[in-house]
C-alpha cells in the first residue's frame, strides 16, 4: 500500500496533538495515520505493518500494558515497530515502567517534536529483537585496566545491548566480551563496539550502547538460540558479562 514509505500510526492522541505531530512527520517523509482508541488501533495493526507507533497515555479504552502486549505478540505485523509513548510531563515517571515491556521510549509531546527526526530515526535503526518483550538484566564487569566496575544492562538483543553505568568510553571503542547466559555452561565470546552514549535529559538510563561486531567460532548461533529462550521465559534472567576495552 505504501511501498517503501515509512509509516507511523498514532493511537489515542488528542486531535490537536496529532495535527502537530503529523506535520512534523510529513516534513520528514513519514506517512501518518491516526486511530482515536486502542481498540481501533489494534484492528489497524492486525492488518498493516507500521515502522513506528505513537501512543497517548492513558488510553481511553484499555490498560496500556494490554495494548503493548497485543502489539508485541508473535503474530503481530508490528511486533518489531518502534513504539513511543507520548505523555504529559506529570506522567513521565509513572510511565517509565513500560520501557522494555513493549515501549521503546517515553516522551512528552514537546520533547518528541523537538527531537524529530532524531528520535524516530534512531528507533528505526534498531533491528527486530525479542528484547522488546522482555527486559533482561545483566551484570556487566568493565575492565579498562585491572579495575572492575559492576553495572547492569537495560536490554539485550541479537545485535547489541544497552549498558547502564556511569563509566564511559568513546564511540568506536572495541570491547572484548564474555557473556555467560543461564542454561549454558560455556560463555559466549566476541567483540562489541560502542556505538552511542545515552542522552541524560530524555533517556532514563545513564550509560552507552554497544553493537556486537563478531563472535568467536560458533558462538553467534548459540547466543541467538539462548537469548531467544531466555527472553521467552516468564521471568527475566540475570547473566554475567565481562567487557575488556581495546582502544
Amino acid at each position: 500500500m505504501y511501498g517503501a514509505q515509512r509509516n507511523t500510526l498514532a493511537v489515542a492522541l488528542q486531535s490537536e496533538v496529532f495535527e502537530s505531530v503529523a506535520r512534523v512527520l510529513r516534513a520528514n517523509q513519514f506517512h501518518a495515520e491516526h486511530e482515536a482508541t486502542a481498540t481501533n488501533g489494534l484492528e489497524t495493526i492486525s492488518l498493516l505493518s507500521f515502522d513506528a507507533i505513537l501512543a497517548g497515555y492513558p488510553l481511553p479504552d484499555m490498560p496500556m500494558q494490554a495494548f503493548l502486549d497485543a502489539v508485541r505478540r508473535d503474530e503481530s505485523p508490528c511486533r518489531s515497530a518502534g513504539l513511543i509513548l507520548l505523555v504529559g510531563r506529570d506522567a513521565l515517571e509513572e510511565t517509565q515502567r513500560f520501557v522494555g515491556r513493549g515501549a521503546n521510549r517515553v516522551l512528552t509531546v514537546d520533547e518528541f517534536l523537538a527531537r524529530l527526526p532524531h528520535v524516530i530515526l534512531r528507533l528505526l535503526e534498531v533491528p527486530p529483537r525479542v528484547a522488546l518483550r522482555r527486559k533482561l538484566q545483566l551484570a556487566v564487569a568493565l575492565s579498562p585496566s585491572s579495575n572492575h566496575v559492576t553495572c547492569l544492562s537495560e536490554n539485550i538483543s541479537t545485535t547489541g545491548m544497552l549498558v547502564r553505568t556511569d563509566r564511559t568510553y568513546r564511540i568506536g571503542t572495541q570491547l572484548g566480551f564474555e557473556l555467560a547466559l543461564p542454561g549454558d555452561s560455556s560463555p559466549v565470546r566476541g567483540y562489541a563496539v560502542v556505538v552511542r552514549h545515552t542522552t541524560a535529559d530524555w533517556e532514563p538510563v545513564e550509560g552507552f550502547a554497544v553493537q556486537f561486531a563478531s563472535f568467536v567460532g560458533e558462538d553467534k548461533g548459540r547466543f541467538e538460540t539462548l537469548l531467544h529462550r531466555l527472553l521467552s521465559a516468564p521471568d527475566p534472567a540475570e547473566a554475567q558479562v565481562q567487557l575488556s576495552p581495546r582502544e
